[in-house]
Order: structure tokens, then C-alpha cells, then sequence
């Protein structure tokens, strides 16, 4: 009896090829997601200090109508910012998302042709231990004949 051959071979090794891809691809969509979130917490922190020097300077009642013209403004270019920033992790979150998604998908596939390989090999490991067994019977079969004449 010839070798065990699994016929969709190059399709499982396909898949697991598309696996490590995808992999990958999610490995990088979650960096550039943790790139994002600490981007808007830097935004964030610099809003804050800002904000706590400007409240400093107005409790101490020094404070000029251009410098509260110019905090205003950059309040409002920072509040800006953060809301483009929070845009953009929105989309990379949806991305993530998608990667996960399609990772889950291949991983099933590939999951599903390696349960059809160890089935096929234990269906083919049982006909190969019939033809043994078949073969046992022959020969036995023949030295019986054999012994009788």
C-alpha cells in the first residue's frame, strides 16, 4: 500500500501561510493602536498642564486679555487635535477589529483541514492494518494448506 498522501496538503500549508500573515498584519494594526492611545494621552496631559499654568496665573490676578485670547485659542487647536486623534483611533480600532475577524476565520480553516488530515490519516492507518491483517490471514491460510499436504 502506497504512502499516506493528504490531497489538500499545499491548501493547509496555504493557510498557514495566510495565518502568520494575518498575524502579523494584526500585530501591526495593535502597535499603531498603542501608538494612537499614548498620542491622545500626551494631548491630553499637555492640555491639562496648560490649563493648570493658566489657572495659576489667574489666581495670582496677573493676567492679560491677549494671554487669555492666546490660551483660548490654543485650547481650542488642543480640543481639536484631541477630537481628530480620537477619529483616528476609531478607525484603528475598526481595523483591529476586521484582523481579528479574518485571523479567527483563517484559523478556523486551518483548524478544519488539520481535523480532516488526522481523519483521513486514521481512516488510511485503518485500511493499512486491514491489508496487514488480510495478508496475516493469507499466509497463514497457506502454511495451514501447506502443513496439510
Amino acid at each position: 500500500m502506497k504512502q499516506f498522501e493528504f490531497r489538500l496538503q499545499k491548501v493547509m500549508e496555504t493557510t498557514r501561510t495566510r495565518e502568520e500573515l494575518q498575524k502579523r498584519e494584526l500585530a501591526v494594526a495593535l502597535a499603531e493602536l498603542d501608538r494612537n492611545e499614548r498620542l491622545l494621552e500626551e494631548m491630553i496631559d499637555c492640555l491639562t498642564e496648560e490649563l493648570e499654568q493658566f489657572s495659576g496665573r489667574r489666581n495670582s490676578g496677573s493676567i492679560k486679555v491677549s494671554a487669555l485670547v492666546q490660551c483660548a485659542t490654543y485650547t481650542d487647536k488642543v480640543l481639536d487635535d484631541i477630537h481628530r486623534q480620537r477619529d483616528d483611533i476609531e478607525k484603528v480600532v475598526k481595523l483591529v477589529e476586521r484582523n481579528r475577524e479574518k485571523l479567527l476565520e483563517i484559523t478556523k480553516d486551518k483548524k478544519i483541514l488539520e481535523k480532516l488530515k488526522e481523519k483521513r490519516y486514521k481512516e488510511y492507518r485503518r485500511k493499512l492494518r486491514q491489508v496487514e491483517q488480510k495478508f496475516m490471514d493469507e499466509l497463514s491460510a497457506r502454511n495451514f494448506h501447506n502443513g496439510d499436504e
